[in-house]
């Protein structure tokens, strides 16, 4: 007697086998019983219960299937919708990018936030948005700078800052609201693997505040961060090249791995900053403050890199030599 039920599939061939088997195997059943219209008709009965049972099961295994493909296509419909939401709050938000008002202008920068902690899809869009808004905005003779340029002399211009801000203490000149509150949201926007803090290449950001600020991996090549509040911010792996950090604070700063080849750190206060990895060649930290001998050895320096008087250079580092002019 076989006495099995293989796998059963809903609204598949397994439940027809099944009881393809149950049907071969119901005279089965009745071995003992004499032959006769009794023995006949108790297989019948037995069949016309498995007929029953199995289109029970059919029947079920259909609502089943209907319920489920119901159920994906309310999904895929609430996702397109949820999409197309995200989209036209997309929009608004680029849109309030452009206007006049700072008011809203900081509504579309908060909005673009909350658009890329609720989809990590458009959280890549946001990001480089964001960081074209501040370069845009900052860099000299670019479009935007050139409009806030134009504006009535309520606050001092980018160039006005980088030519006379003083680099640190309380009578700093700080970025503008708007700048300063993109600025904000990159560097606290949650960490998602494969995306970037932003691209701030050449970017004005003198007396910017980023205190703890979560920059691991951004773009700061030729930036200027005079002044700038750095302290406990990430700057894990970031890419420095040529920047400007004159009397910055990157006091207990994370600078793993990330790339000061020649940053220019005059006066910079670098007390407690982690710099295990980090690339100093042809960096200028003369001046450095809260520099000690330890830190600087947990990074790599070439024959051009200037230290601080106090500050032992590594005897695994290249012997001192006279940096070229053109440099």
């Amino acid at each position: 007697m076989r006495w099995w039920l293989p796998p059963l599939a809903v609204g598949g061939i397994g439940l027809e086998v099944a009881l393809g088997f149950l049907w071969a195997d119901a005279p089965d059943l009745y071995a003992a019983t004499t032959a006769g219209d009794g023995r006949a008709q108790a297989i019948a009965l037995t069949r016309t219960g498995i007929l029953t049972v199995g289109a029970g099961l059919i029947a079920l295994a259909a609502a089943v299937a209907n319920l489920l493909e119901s159920r994906r296509a309310t999904n895929l419909t609430h996702e397109r919708e949820r999409e197309g939401q995200v989209t036209e709050r997309y929009t608004a938000a680029v849109g309030q990018l452009g206007s006049e008002t700072l008011d809203v202008r900081l509504g579309g920068i908060y909005a673009l936030e909350r658009i890329a902690v609720d989809s990590a899809a458009d959280h890549r869009t946001v990001v480089e948005v964001l960081s074209a808004f501040v370069r845009e905005h900052t860099i000299p003779g670019r479009a935007g700078t050139l409009r806030r340029d134009r504006r009535p002399p309520t606050l001092p211009t980018p160039a006005e800052r980088a030519a006379s801000a003083p680099a640190t203490g309380p009578n700093a000149v700080g970025l503008d609201t708007d700048i300063q509150a993109a600025l904000t949201v990159l560097g606290r926007l949650p960490s998602r693997k494969l995306i970037a803090r932003g691209d701030l290449t050449g970017a004005q950001l003198v007396g910017a505040q980023l205190v703890g600020a979560k920059l691991t991996g951004a773009e700061l090549i030729g930036a200027n961060l005079t002044g700038a509040i750095l302290f406990g911010a990430d700057l894990t792996r970031a890419e420095m090249l040529g920047a400007k950090l004159t009397g910055a604070e990157l006091i207990e700063a994370d600078l793993t791995g990330a790339n000061l080849d020649r940053a220019d750190l005059t006066s910079a206060e670098m007390s407690q900053a982690d710099l295990a990895g980090a690339h100093l060649e042809k960096a200028d930290l003369t001046g450095v403050e809260g520099l000690w001998t330890d830190q600087v050895a947990a990074a790599e320096g070439d024959e051009f890199t200037r230290l601080p008087a106090g500050v032992a250079r590594p005897k695994w580092w290249p012997p001192p030599a006279v940096l070229p002019e053109d440099d």
